[in-house]
């Protein structure tokens, strides 16, 4: 009997579509961020021009929730591929699955006409964000033949850009996306790899 794994992405496949419906819930503000600079006042790079590497800023809290609204839904389009790749035991992953779960059942009660809480809101898309950043970087580092889908991109662009996690940073997420998540999966690659010449060198030993 195939049984899902820990944590299956599978089994919190309608949980996070319902989650990703309840975070596009709100109307996007009408009113100007207050936090995003005019032109005049952008920081230009060495010709003049407004420098393109400049960082993205910190997403306001609409913005961030559609990123993980698009975050969610492309995980449920693909649990099946991430069951498969994200290695257990895995803390984000436990983690995502323990968020998703304890939002999932006021998410699915949530009036659509309502306004849900934004602070419950804006907490949960920054606890998903965060885990999904970690999900989406350890999907890319072990499967680097496929391009990354649109959703994924566009999250790992905003986790890396905006200035809320930095690579010294010293938090649990960044010190596993920066620096232990990449040298896991290459270690583990080269011990694959070690294995697989043992027994070219001595097969049917």
């Amino acid at each position: 009997m195939n049984t899902p794994p820990a944590h299956s992405f599978v089994r919190l496949r309608d949980a996070m579509l319902a989650l990703a419906a309840w975070l596009d819930s709100l109307p996007e503000p009408t009113a100007p961020h207050a936090f995003e600079p005019d032109r005049a006042s952008r920081p230009t790079g060495a010709s003049g021009t407004f420098a393109a590497t400049e960082p993205a800023g910190p997403a306001e809290p609409h913005g961030l929730r559609l990123l993980c609204a698009a975050g969610l839904r492309c995980l449920a389009a693909n649990a099946k591929q991430y069951d498969l790749l994200i290695v257990r035991p895995n803390a984000f992953a436990a983690h995502f699955a323990a968020t998703v779960a304890m939002l999932a059942p006021t998410a699915a009660l949530a009036n659509p006409s309502g306004t849900p809480a934004d602070g419950q809101l804006d907490d949960a898309a920054f606890m998903l964000v965060e885990d999904m950043a970690a999900l989406f970087r350890e999907r890319s580092l072990r499967a680097p033949e496929d391009a990354p889908h649109e959703a994924e991109q566009a999250l790992l662009d905003h986790f890396e850009r905006c200035g809320e996690w930095l690579p010294a940073d010293g938090t649990t997420v960044t010190d596993w996306y920066y620096v232990r998540l990449p040298a896991l999966v290459l270690a583990q690659l080269l011990r694959r790899a070690e294995a697989a010449s043992r027994v070219a060198r001595h097969p049917g030993s």
